[in-house]
This record gives structure tokens, sequence and C-alpha cells, in this order.
């Protein structure tokens, strides 16, 4: 497996003046929620939330939301969290610190418990937002305030990153169309694609550029701008280790430059290591 650190593209940039919000955009400083939020949708990516002005609703019911998942994310990439309420709650709401506007997502039915995709700008730099989520029906509860970690990976013609929802080993492969296969062991291409973030290798924390240690997450495979080659590639996931984990569950965010960022989702649930999930084709 590959070593333990990250590289980071960007380094971290913070905003004087926003409260709670230590990242920014790398072309602009629109404080909007949807300049760095790009989207919310419910864990199968079928169901998206609406986009809203201003400020999020106020607290007006004792229903409290909880939220657990890994608390990492990457610019171009989706976080995939877990809000739970003791009540039932039909639709949920997020906003960040910092930032103008929120986003509702309406629930086909009422529920405790609610798998959640958070997509993230591919024009957000390294640095930290605090996502605050409610659960509402429709008055909403105490907000539960996660602080995300960013990490800036590399974007461009094409970008594939995965995350998951624990400390698992999962492994991304990614066939170009010369059926040149990038992994942590063959991290460039001579396409020029290339693995940036490799993460949870051998069970193992990464150690972040500020020294500290944590499970990430995430890995992102990309074709800088200019250097994305036609033809058909291949989106493969492998479990190289559950590392004690029964379930885990996974989205993959596909970027091609020109369209709409796609979204897949799967899990890995009481499988052994080595088993893998093909994820989809594309053509470029």
């Amino acid at each position: 497996m590959a070593n333990l650190s990250i590289r980071f593209l960007a380094g971290v940039a913070l905003l004087a003046g926003v409260a709670g919000c230590q990242s920014q955009l790398k072309e602009n400083n629109y404080f909007l929620i949807q300049n760095f939020i790009t989207g919310v949708t419910d864990g199968t990516g079928a169901v998206a939330a609406v986009l809203h002005h201003g400020a999020p609703p106020g607290v007006t019911t004792t229903n409290s939301a909880a939220v657990t998942g890994i608390a990492v994310a990457i610019n171009g990439g989706s976080s995939q969290q877990t809000v739970t309420a003791a009540a039932p709650f039909s639709s949920l709401i997020l906003y960040c610190d910092g930032l103008d506007g929120y986003y509702e997502l309406t629930l086909p039915a009422a529920t405790t418990s609610q798998a959640v995709i958070v997509g993230v700008s591919q024009n957000v730099s390294a640095g930290q937002l605090y996502f605050n989520f409610g659960a509402a029906d429709p008055s909403v509860g105490p907000y539960a305030r996660q602080l995300m970690r960013i990490l800036a990976v590399g974007s461009g013609d094409i970008q594939i990153s995965v995350a998951w929802t624990d400390s698992a080993d999962v492994d991304m492969h990614v066939l170009d169309p010369n059926n040149e296969e990038i992994y942590f062991g063959h991290k460039t291409a001579a396409s020029g694609g290339v693995l940036d973030l490799d993460a949870n290798a051998a069970c193992g924390k990464n150690t972040l550029p500020d020294g500290s240690q944590a499970f990430v997450s995430n890995e992102n495979v990309t074709w800088p701008t200019g250097m994305g080659i036609n033809g058909t590639y291949k989106v493969v996931l492998d479990l190289w280790s559950a590392c004690g984990v029964t379930r885990t569950d996974w989205v993959v965010t596909l970027q091609r430059v020109g369209t709409v960022p796609q979204i897949f989702t799967g899990s890995f649930n009481g499988v052994p290591a080595g088993t893998d999930d093909s994820v989809t084709t594309f053509t470029y």
C-alpha cells in the first residue's frame, strides 16, 4: 500500500471576518453557500435538496439532531453523513457558518435516521467549514454542528473521487482509454492521470500537513486541464481491508469538464477483503 501522507495541491487560506469558515474559493470571495456546497441529496443521490437564500430557520422544537460520519471532504468530491434524531423528521436543513443561504431536503417519508450526501465545489481550497444539520417536521430542532475539514486535491478535465463512511481501507482503481490502471501501486499514468490522494492505507490513519493524524476516507484521481484523453474509462472500488468494520457505504463523484457531476453510491456489507465493486464506465 502507499504511505500514509497526503499531498496538498493548494495551501490553507483563511477568510478574515467570516466566523466559522476557514476555507475559501480559489477564484472569488462570494460567501454564498452554493459556491462552497454544490448540492445536497439523500443517501442514494436520488432526492435533491432545494437551495434557499437568507438565514436558515430558527429552532422552535426540542427534537435535537445528531450527525455521524468521516468529517473530511475534498474539493470536487462528496461527503456522506448520517443525521439522526429521537423523534421522526420529514426534512433536513443544512447551513454553514459564515455563508448565506441553506439547503432543505424533503424526505419521501418521516424517519429518525437519514443518510445525506453533500457535494463540495471544485473551487474550494483547503481549510474547514462548519456544517449545521437540523431535523424538521416542520419545526426545526437544535442543530447538530460538525467541523468538516476540506483537503485540497487536483481537478481538471476529469476528476474521479470516492468518499466512504468509516475507517475501512477502500482503494479506487481507474483504467484509462489505454487500459493503463491507476491505483495506489501505480499512481501516475502516461496519459496524464494521477492518484493524488490515497487514504487509510493498511487500516492506518493519514498524516496531515499540520502533523495531526486522521482517517481521511477519501481518494482522488484526476486528469489536469488539457490532459484528458478521448476514450473509455472504467472505475472500480476494491475493499482492500474492512479493518474490522461490518458495513462501509461509499459515494463516487465523477466530474468531467462541461458536464454535470455524476454521483454513484453503494456499499461493502459483510463482504471479505479483496471484494471489488464496478462503479461505472464512461467516455470522454
